[in-house]
């Protein structure tokens, strides 16, 4: 079965991280993007049996939330991303990643692992001031 751009880059991106096992993780959340849509940048929540993922495509940056077995993954917030302005992480207890936009809400969400966090704000960070990952 061939898979969908969507699909193969939203697994690479979500590779990269500190995973632990969710089915929804890796089946259901890329059932919520374009099949041509390349995914950038993964970021897990908080593990969980229904947890949030923050995903940044090429188009759009989502926050996205794990439903379980009888419910279907859902898009929590969506933005544009033209409309993004920042990204900021700070480690402590309860730090939450926080993507800044031009529209007036920002998205915000508790990180799975610090290191992750770490990565996705300085790589995504990186993307908005040159336009691309880091090498």
């Amino acid at each position: 079965m061939p898979t969908s751009r969507a699909t193969s880059t939203y697994a690479a991106a979500l590779n990269r991280n500190q995973l632990f096992a969710n089915y929804g993780l890796q089946q259901d959340i890329p059932k919520l993007l374009h099949a041509d849509e390349e995914v950038l940048l993964v970021l897990p929540g908080v593990a969980g049996d229904f947890p949030n993922v923050l995903v940044a495509a090429s188009n759009r940056v989502l926050l996205a939330a794990v439903a379980g077995p009888i419910k279907r993954a859902k898009v929590k917030r969506e933005v544009p991303a033209s409309a993004i302005t920042g990204v900021q992480y700070r480690s402590g207890v309860f730090t939450r990643i926080h993507v800044q936009t031009s529209l007036g809400r920002d998205i915000r969400m508790l990180p799975n692992h610090r290191d992750d966090a770490e990565r996705f704000a300085f790589e995504f960070g990186h993307l908005l001031r040159t336009g691309r990952l880091p090498a």
